[in-house]
């Protein structure tokens, strides 16, 4: 089922045209001029190590997937993605090749900024009081008394999921690289153990900020 959902997305993508690729670019183009201007004020060292960490990290996984993808299958021909193949149709190899790479270098900067954005935005998702982490899981946010806070604060989750789904790239580069993959798991399948993984992970790092906070201040 998760396969076929996955087939029917990338397929109906597909027939949008040419079009929603230069969207997708623009967009993510469009997104790292925003964050830069969101992060304006934020002078921390340690939130920017984190997040030119988190970049490097995701320029690695998105490279991975460009070379072997480019490697496997070097006219794009076996290409699965709609958008990088809508523009090697419309515009030809070249142009295509030239998409992929400024596109993935892009992604990786915005995931860089959208982890600083996290980090930066930590306190909008602590509670009131702090009692365990499942307790914290629960009251997540609770903080938020407007709708320009809660949606600030469901933005700094989004960012986090944003920069950390980007390790998907690695399982794909490798997905791509071996030579029998039927025999991993699916990438659908993939992709929803991550997204399980970071929300763990998501929960936990935030609580543990939230703990030192409340270290700090005590």
């Amino acid at each position: 089922m998760l396969e076929e959902g996955l087939f029917h997305l990338m397929a109906t993508i597909e027939r949008a045209g040419v079009w929603l690729s230069l969207v997708a670019w623009v967009t993510v183009a469009g997104g790292t001029i925003a964050m830069a201007y969101a992060l304006r004020n934020e002078r921390r060292g340690a939130v920017w190590s984190a997040a030119a960490i988190v970049g490097a990290v995701a320029l690695a996984a998105n490279f991975a997937d460009y070379f072997v993808t480019l490697y496997r299958s070097p006219d794009l021909q076996l290409e699965a993605n709609p958008l990088w193949r809508n523009v090697v149709d419309r515009w030809g190899l070249q142009v295509a090749k030239g998409y992929g790479l400024t596109g993935k270098a892009l992604v990786s900067v915005l995931a860089g900024q959208m982890f600083a954005f996290y980090l930066s935005n930590q306190r909008r998702l602590f509670p009131a009081r702090v009692r365990s982490l499942v307790d914290f899981a629960l009251r997540m946010g609770d903080r938020s008394g407007t709708r320009r806070e809660r949606l600030v604060a469901l933005f700094t989750l989004f960012a986090f999921f944003f920069a950390g789904i980007q390790l998907l790239y690695f399982y794909i580069a490798w997905w791509n690289w071996v030579d029998d993959p039927g025999l991993l798991p699916s990438v659908p399948v993939a992709i929803l153990l991550l997204i399980l993984f970071l929300a763990a992970a998501f929960v936990v790092l935030t609580y543990r900020a939230a703990t030192r906070e409340i270290e700090t201040d005590g």
